[in-house]
């Protein structure tokens, strides 16, 4: 995946660092042996500093308008500290440009007209006092 791809180039490089700096004045090795040794815990770390530090909580989704049948993406969750769609994420078709929304429960996607989305709670269009 390749979410893990910015933390595990980082890891790569300290892990290659590190390791070739203490073991190499007691047994000469290959980097490229290190690498396949130290594969493990690189991937493992990198998986769970994306996780749980880069994009917590994150579900990507992607699917087609309920409208034209037009695949689109949805991101749920927060990148590193910035918040992106909580349960409900309320998005615009790329090709029709009709609005919907996405559960991340369920995954499922409503589209409602677009008068229907600007005032829900009034069937005349009027506020009620």
């Amino acid at each position: 995946n390749l979410l893990y791809l910015p933390a595990g180039s980082v890891l790569s490089l300290l892990w290659l660092g590190i390791g070739f700096e203490l073991i190499e004045p007691i047994i000469q090795i290959n980097p490229v042996f290190l690498l396949l040794i130290g594969s493990p815990f690189v991937y493992n770390g990198s998986k769970f500093l994306t996780e749980n530090f880069i994009f917590p909580d994150n579900k990507i989704a992607y699917g087609p308008c309920p409208l034209c049948e037009a695949e689109n993406r949805v991101y749920f969750g927060n990148i590193l500290g910035v918040e992106g769609f909580g349960d409900v994420a309320d998005v615009k078709c790329t090709n029709c440009k009709a609005n919907f929304s996405v559960q991340k429960a369920s995954l499922r996607a409503v589209s409602l007209p677009d008068n229907e989305l600007s005032a829900p709670f009034f069937a005349d269009g009027q506020a009620k006092k």
